[in-house]
Parts: C-alpha cells; sequence; structure tokens
C-alpha cells in the first residue's frame, strides 16, 4: 500500500476515536484496532505518541485548509466575499467539519500541557489564518480607524469561539456566520 495514504487511514483512526473518547484514547494499540493494521505499524511510521500526533494534527489542518479553499472558490472575487467563505469555512455545519473542530479543540489543548506538541509547525496554519484575515481586511477597505491586523486578530479569535459554540448547541451554524457577518460588517465598508 502507498505510504501516504497508509499514514492517512492511521490518522484518520485517530480522529474516529478521538471524537468517540477524546486524546486520551487514541492509544497506539486503539489505533491499530480501528485502522486494521498491527500496532508495529503504527510504530513504523509514526515511532511515538507525539509524532502520531503531530501528524494527525497536519492531517486535520489539511482537510480544514481544503475545505476553506473549496469555500472561497464558490465564493465571487470581492474581498469582503472571500472573508466570509473563509470565516464561515470553520464553522461546523457537516460530520467532516464537526471531526475537524473536535480535533483542534482536543489537539490545542493537549499542546497546552505538553509542550511537545506546541511545536512551530502546529501554529502554521493559525498564523496564516491571521494573515490571510488582514490581506482580506485590507482588500475590502476597512473602515477608518480600523487597524487590519488588530481586527484580524479578533475575528481569528472569535472563530474558534463560535466553532465550539456550536459544537455546545449554544449556536446554530447559521447564527456563527450571521455574528461572524455582524463583525466583518463594522470592520469593512
Amino acid at each position: 500500500m502507498d505510504h501516504a495514504v497508509r499514514r492517512r487511514q492511521i490518522t484518520d483512526a485517530v480522529c474516529r476515536i478521538t471524537v468517540k473518547g477524546g486524546l486520551a484514547s487514541a492509544t497506539f494499540r486503539e489505533v491499530a484496532a480501528e485502522a486494521g493494521v498491527s500496532v508495529r505499524l503504527v510504530q513504523y511510521y509514526f515511532g511515538t505518541k507525539d509524532q502520531l500526533l503531530l501528524s494527525t494534527q497536519q492531517h486535520v489542518s489539511e482537510r480544514a485548509t481544503a475545505r476553506a479553499l473549496d469555500r472561497i472558490a464558490a465564493a465571487n472575487d470581492q474581498p469582503r466575499d472571500t472573508l466570509r467563505a473563509l470565516l464561515a469555512s470553520f464553522i461546523p455545519d457537516d460530520a467532516e467539519s464537526r471531526e475537524n473542530t473536535l480535533m483542534f479543540v482536543a489537539l490545542h489543548t493537549m499542546s497546552l500541557v505538553q509542550p511537545s506538541l506546541a511545536r512551530t509547525e502546529a501554529h502554521r496554519v493559525p498564523r496564516a489564518f491571521v494573515a490571510t484575515i488582514a490581506e482580506l481586511l485590507r482588500a475590502a477597505k476597512v473602515r477608518p480607524g480600523v487597524d487590519p491586523d488588530k481586527e484580524a486578530a479578533l475575528l481569528a479569535g472569535a472563530v474558534p469561539s463560535l466553532a465550539q459554540a456550536v459544537l455546545d448547541g449554544l449556536q446554530t451554524p447559521e447564527g456563527a456566520i450571521e455574528i461572524l457577518d455582524y463583525a466583518v460588517g463594522r470592520a469593512v465598508r
């Protein structure tokens, strides 16, 4: 089997286990059983639990990025609409985006208490997210007095909170997107 396909099969198993029972349940044995492979094969591909979790984090980031790019491609070319599509792509509204959000929360929480997971590459997507938001705000023409970089940080910080509110049932996906639209409307003309 292709190595990339096998690695994805294993990281997908980590996601399924985590969604069902939390990140602590994603042991090599459980992951191997869920993926239908041997524990030795999981160890061969990932070596350590940290490597397995970092690879899972990269896999989830790639899925989230692909979702964002799909949503952006479906939007028109206006910066404000592109910004809306980008922000809304991180609000869970289907099974895969729900799983992505749960994984981001689980992995981020783990990285706060386990420094080996708080590596520079784990911050690639959040940093790119903030930079892209700032760029889109500039292109959309921010209102006088609005700092695009600070506004980007605020919007990027609001997205995970709204996504978690959707998971908690405190907000609907539509309601979360309406709040993001409101925030964007206050920032741009």
